[in-house]
């Protein structure tokens, strides 16, 4: 009988050994950061800018309505591909009415 239980004793062993040697290992524990909160502080008002004048001219950009209103009547004079797709962007950019007029204007004088 206490030969049965060495016996036992020592599969036992056998199996929790080999457990142990041939388990996958865990993933290491990912370090985890903690931040103090942030404030919350108002975001600043941002002014919209209109970049499609930079197609034309890079030092345009953030034009005033004035020149963007005389670039969209330069583009009216223009004739080719590149005024026509700079027209079409411009068109679905330009906030300001009166600069809208002059592009649709200068659209229907381009030959594409």
């Amino acid at each position: 009988m206490t030969f049965g239980i060495s016996i036992f004793c020592f599969a036992c062993f056998l199996a929790f050994s080999s457990i142990a040697m041939f388990a996958p290992r865990r993933a290491p524990a990912a370090a985890t950061v903690r931040r103090a909160p942030q404030p919350i502080a108002p975001e600043p008002v941002r002014i919209a800018t209109v970049a499609w004048p930079a197609a034309v001219d890079a030092r345009a950009t953030g034009a005033e309505p004035a020149v963007r209103l005389a670039l969209a009547r330069e583009l009216g004079t223009c004739h080719g591909r590149w005024a026509y797709e700079t027209i079409v962007v411009a068109l679905a950019e330009e906030p300001d009415p009166q600069v809208r007029a002059a592009l649709a204007e200068a659209r229907a004088n381009v030959r594409a």
